[in-house]
């Protein structure tokens, strides 16, 4: 496997990484772990960082042209890519209600 098939693959790869790096820290805040929720959110943050980097060789492979082959899994590594984004972005809001919640919680608790 090389070229664009592997980059997709990489592209792929980390953004899945991400999502379930994001999704553990949703479940995190639930439990008002903030820090756990801090670095698994960094954790992901850094996968997705992965992905866009492989994501902008193949955009600076095709400027130069380069012929980068399209592919159907090109598209989904792309829209794997965007998803990831979007559910980083509604995770940031989400963790903080949720960490913000548990507070609530534990004050009406005492």
């Amino acid at each position: 496997m090389e070229g664009t098939e592997l980059a997709a693959f990489n592209i792929i790869s980390a953004v899945g990484e991400a999502k379930s790096k994001l999704i553990e820290a949703v479940e995190q805040s639930k439990k008002g772990h903030e820090n756990e929720v801090k670095r698994l959110i960094s954790e992901g943050n850094e996968a997705i960082t992965r992905g866009d980097k492989e994501h902008f060789k193949l955009i600076t492979e095709d400027s130069k042209n380069k012929d980068v082959q399209f592919s159907l899994l090109l598209v989904h590594a792309e829209d794997q890519l965007m998803s990831a984004e979007i559910f980083r972005d509604f995770t940031n809001q989400l963790v903080e209600t949720n960490l913000e919640l548990f507070k609530l919680k534990e004050e009406l608790n005492k």
